[in-house]
This record gives structure tokens, sequence and C-alpha cells, in this order.
């Protein structure tokens, strides 16, 4: 990942996390990345239920890697902290071209939204 790569996602991930508390008033906090163990970019605590997000800003959108690689963090940030992964919903925002933060889209799979296995 190139240094502007690595300028704009950090940009981006500091400006969801003012958005989050800002506008929402939740605990939000960028997480150390750890490499081939990383716990995702920022945990988000909602009262019992922790948004794990992977934050991307990127020109190509790959919807399912996305998911696939916050799935695969929340069960690092799990492992990590002893923790159940039944409360820490895997999310990726995604950065839309021209728009402010609040419009980023929310991936998640359906199942993983509405509670299935």
């Amino acid at each position: 990942m190139s240094t502007a790569s690595r300028r704009t996602g950090t940009a981006f991930e500091s400006a969801l996390v003012k958005h989050i508390r800002d506008r929402f008033g939740l605990r939000a906090e960028r997480l150390r990345q750890s490499g081939k163990n990383d716990c995702g970019d920022i945990a988000v605590d909602d009262v019992g239920l922790v948004y794990l997000i992977e934050a991307k800003a990127e020109k190509s959108i790959n919807l399912s890697g996305y998911v696939a690689e916050a799935e695969a963090e929340r069960r690092n940030y799990c492992r990590a902290r002893g923790i159940s992964e039944s409360g820490v919903m895997p999310l990726a925002v995604v950065k839309r071209r021209g728009k402010g933060i609040g419009e980023a889209y929310v991936v998640i799979t359906l199942d993983e939204f509405l509670g299935g296995d």
C-alpha cells in the first residue's frame, strides 16, 4: 500500500470516528493494525453490541472481499479479547466518491444483519 493510500485510509477512518461520536454519541475508537491478526479499523460500542468496522476508501469496490475481511477481523478481535462473536457485528463501511461521511455505504450479509447463522 502506498503512502498516499495509507494517508487516505487514515483520514477516512478518523473522519468516521468523529462522525460516529458527534452525530450518534457513541464510543468509537480506531484500532491498532496487527498484520495477519488485524482486528478491524474501528470499534463502536453501542450498549451490548460492538460494531466492528473495516473502513474502505478505494476507487474500485469489492463488496464480497470487504465482507470476508470484516468477518475474519471479527474472529481476530474476539479471540484477542476472549469474547463471544455473538456480541460483535462485522461491517464494511465504504466511502462513496464525492459524498460526505454520512452517505458512506455500510455492507453486511443479510443473515449477519438479522442475526441468523
